[in-house]
């Protein structure tokens, strides 16, 4: 439809002539004999998206082509109409051309578009519809698939590139926003509002590698849930919320780690569990910022450790090394962790693998002793494995940023994690809905 100025009020005598015959192409199209129910359905769906571009464009026209008298620029002086442009934008129903006035001020020249702030498009050519689809699509596929996706769902154009930029925008976007509400809430500006109360609360974190164009770099995970008892008695997850950095600081890690948390509700919790593997770094920060939490070792990363040295001490086969094994992963789940102990310093490898696989496991298990009263937390119904967490490394990192070929930089990984952990954690709508409620 080609741009003219509209009236307000009545529904232009142009936009009514084209919305009738596309009315009636869609009729046709529906009763059409020669065309299948499921050709036929695209052919309306398609026609439908014309109808949506006709009313958008006669209606962003009215909206944004007509002189506003006595508008005044940032610095103050007056601005003067120079004339009307045209604008085709990229929108969820196709390319959209609209007709905006623009200004100029008088004192410092500086130019105006009216309606170009509060469509959000200042510097992109796509809506905001249309660049949530594109960040919603991005942050579960490639780049090059969410464009495929985008444009045989909904007919939403884009190349890679466009893609790329769009959702690494708004993912540093919402990562900025958490790194504001987090200075806030450390310099006692903030108090976040409590998602639950009197709950136990779960808090495992980890790490996994992720690659970046120089090499592999770390992205911490940490997953948060309460659980409701299952039918043995063991707590079941509920609500899991996510969080992922890459490449962090420990000391910011730390403090994102204290940030979900008390959205979840920590400082009002009835119990906190930290649950995690044997890395020295995760029990610094548990002790830093959650001080009274009840702290468990991964059960099963224990048992592994212990597979471990029989393997290196007796050889990856043979009944010696499953007996010693199987005897001794028995005696930790009893809570025999001092037999437990005694049985690997009695241990006499021959081998320098071996001595070295026994060394490594009597300093893991010393360090870890109070973190293995395994009959107390079974009889307590928690927790005593990390695989919530390390499902979380695989749906939140994994699963969109390990593909073949894959080679991310820390800024592009960042965006797209960030954009994950707020649909994944059902917050989406609290960054797009106030970015489209703006006028």
């Amino acid at each position: 439809m080609s741009i003219s100025r509209v009236g307000s009020g009545v529904l232009p005598v142009a936009v009514s002539e084209a919305l009738l015959r596309l009315g009636e192409q869609m009729w046709a199209a529906a009763c059409d004999g020669a065309r299948s129910p499921a050709e036929a359905e695209e052919q309306v769906a398609a026609l439908s998206r014309l109808v949506g571009r006709e009313v958008l464009s006669a209606g962003l026209s009215e909206r944004y082509g007509r002189h506003e008298g006595g508008r005044h620029c940032q610095c103050g002086a007056a601005e003067r109409l120079e004339g009307y442009r045209g604008r085709t934008i990229t929108t969820t129903l196709g390319p959209v051309r609209y007709l905006r006035a623009y200004y100029r001020c008088a004192a410092c020249g500086q130019c105006r578009h009216q309606g170009d702030a509060a469509l959000g498009i200042a510097d992109s050519k796509y809506s905001l519809p249309a660049q949530e689809a594109l960040s919603l699509t991005c942050s579960e596929v490639p780049f090059e698939r969410a464009r495929i996706l985008l444009e045989r769902l909904c007919g939403l154009e884009c190349c890679v590139s466009q893609a790329e930029a769009i959702s690494q925008v708004h993912g540093l976007r919402i990562l900025e926003q958490h790194e504001r509400e987090r200075e806030q809430l450390f310099a006692g500006e903030l108090e976040l509002v409590p998602e639950q109360r009197d709950h136990r609360l779960y808090v495992a974190f980890d790490a996994t590698k992720t690659r970046f164009r120089d090499d592999w770099h770390e992205t911490k995970v940490a997953a948060f849930y309460d659980a409701l008892p299952g039918r043995d008695g063991v707590d079941l997850p509920q609500r899991t919320t996510y969080l992922a950095l890459a490449q962090p600081r420990l000391e910011v890690f730390g403090q994102a780690l204290w940030q979900e948390a008390a959205r979840r509700g920590v400082e009002h919790a009835r119990e906190v569990v930290v649950v995690a593997d044997g890395a020295p770094w995760i029990w610094n920060l548990a002790a830093e910022h959650f001080p009274r939490a009840t702290q468990i070792l991964d059960f099963y990363h224990a048992s592994e450790r212990l597979h471990a040295v029989s393997h290196a001490v007796y050889g990856t086969s043979g009944k010696q090394a499953r007996r010693w094994a199987d005897r001794n992963v028995a005696g930790l789940l009893a809570g025999r962790w001092k037999s437990l102990l005694c049985s690997l310093k009695a241990l006499r490898p021959t081998t320098g693998e071996g001595r070295e696989a026994v060394r490594l496991a009597v300093g893991y298990f010393e360090t870890n002793r109070q973190r293995m009263d395994y009959p107390s937390y079974r009889a307590r119904g928690l927790h005593i494995g990390s695989g919530v967490v390390e499902a979380a490394c695989k749906c939140v990192v994994n699963t969109r940023c390990k593909r073949a070929g894959m080679r991310w930089t820390q800024t592009g990984a960042q965006a797209i994690l960030s954009l994950r952990a707020l649909l994944l954690n059902n917050r989406w709508d609290q960054h797009w809905q106030p970015l489209k409620a703006v006028a």
